[in-house]
């Protein structure tokens, strides 16, 4: 082997794992993202509901990817309650 097929092995080598590497970084990158825009919208919806109101969250993740958010005024709640 002369030295400019090591200098081409070496040079793949690198460049590959350096591509996997900022591949890996990306995905973390878009997956905080969307954890980061999914926390906003959850606080949001958390400020907006009227104090003594019930929130019931269905969180399913692992990328199924359900959320479903049950809210219910006071009055309808103490009604429950009653019962």
């Amino acid at each position: 082997m002369d030295t400019t097929t090591i200098m081409i092995t070496i040079g793949s080598v690198v460049s590959a794992k350096a591509f996997a590497l900022w591949g890996l970084w990306l995905r973390l990158r878009w997956r905080s993202r969307r954890e980061q825009y999914r926390h906003d919208y959850l606080l949001s919806i958390a400020e907006k509901v009227a104090v003594g109101s019930r929130v019931e969250l269905d969180d399913q993740d692992r990328d199924g990817h359900r959320l479903r958010v049950s809210i219910f005024p006071a009055e309808e709640y103490r009604e429950d309650g009653a019962a």
